[in-house]
């Protein structure tokens, strides 16, 4: 059991230096003069940083998810991934039904610093008024 554990551990952490060397760009590594990195254009839009996140949560959630390692990528509180570590992530089925979350949801921007356990239920809204 441990091992596997660990065989998952070193995979989780090779997938994510294999995405970090990936996005550090054209000249990473490479000795380069000054006046081609003024050539270089800056994507700062949303979707530039769009899909890394879902690469890396959903990698996170693979390999770490049944102790929420996912949901403290996308911003929780401790308490998110102490429930799922205690119920090794809801018994596998929230890990499961998180990634599809992750993988198959056009915006992610409702699960990230989201503090329910259950990150894809509605917030609750609290109103002034009481029903009569």
């Amino acid at each position: 059991m441990l091992r596997g554990m660990h065989s998952l551990f070193i995979a989780g952490m090779f997938l994510l230096f294999c995405i970090n060397a990936k996005a550090a760009g054209p000249f990473h590594g490479k000795q380069v003069a000054l006046s081609e990195l003024s050539k270089v254009q800056i994507d700062t839009s949303a979707e530039a940083h769009y899909e890394p996140t879902r690469l890396v949560a959903a990698a996170l959630a693979v390999t770490l998810g049944p102790f929420g390692a996912h949901r403290l990528y996308l911003g929780t509180n401790a308490k998110v991934p102490l429930f799922y570590g205690l119920t090794f992530g809801g018994f596998g089925v929230l890990v499961l039904i998180d990634l599809g979350h992750i993988i198959f949801t056009k915006d992610l921007t409702p699960y990230e610093h989201n503090t329910q356990v259950l990150m894809w239920a509605e917030k609750e809204t609290t109103s002034g008024t009481t029903p009569p």
